[in-house]
């Protein structure tokens, strides 16, 4: 008999990891998005998130991982959000799952989950913003461009500072006895 890619454990890891992103993006962005400026939410949101991101995929490693993570955290956002969050978190995890697939082929290490969340992050605001200017044009028609490479600039530095913790406290709960990894 053939066995499931992903057990129950893997699963239950994987949307308590998306439950976390989604209670951190809850608690930012109504702080954040009121200032109106292009990548602010993404940035603060990006330095937490890529945390959790960085775990739950040292702790899951197989190739999907960050699509599996960022399915279920855009089905959570298409229930309790909006479509346009559910679109742009969906192609941000699947855009990233298919550059981490071809460039490591999982997660194994310490090089491709930092990699993977940096991605991840960087890839959700071009995909924000193209949303949302297809559905709000009135609010983001008037933008410099030079503001998007800005904020992207900043969302990759805040991912990256976000990934290096999240890096140090899987290494803490892995000997604290609390988060079992292979070969990490």
């Amino acid at each position: 008999m053939k066995t499931a890619y992903w057990t129950t454990r893997e699963y239950v890891f994987a949307s308590m990891t998306a439950l976390a992103l989604f209670v951190v993006a809850s608690v930012i962005i109504p702080m954040t998005l009121p200032l109106r400026i292009p990548g602010l939410t993404n940035t603060i949101n990006a330095f937490f998130a890529s945390i959790f991101i960085v775990i739950g995929l040292a702790r899951l490693q197989k190739p999907g991982s960050l699509l599996l993570i960022t399915g279920i955290y855009s089905l959570i956002c298409l229930v309790a959000a909006s479509p346009v969050v559910f679109g742009f978190v969906l192609l941000g995890g699947a855009f990233s799952e298919g550059l981490c697939s071809l460039i490591f082929r999982g997660y194994r290490g310490t090089r491709a989950p930092v990699v993977g969340a940096v991605i991840y992050e960087m890839a959700i605001f071009p995909f924000a913003m193209a949303l949302s200017f297809f559905f709000l044009p009135e609010r983001y028609g008037k933008i410099a461009p030079w503001i998007f490479v800005v904020a992207e600039v900043a969302i990759f530095l805040t991912a990256l500072a976000g990934s290096f913790i999240g890096l140090k406290m899987t290494k803490e709960l892995t000997r604290a006895g609390k988060l079992q990894l292979e070969g990490f």
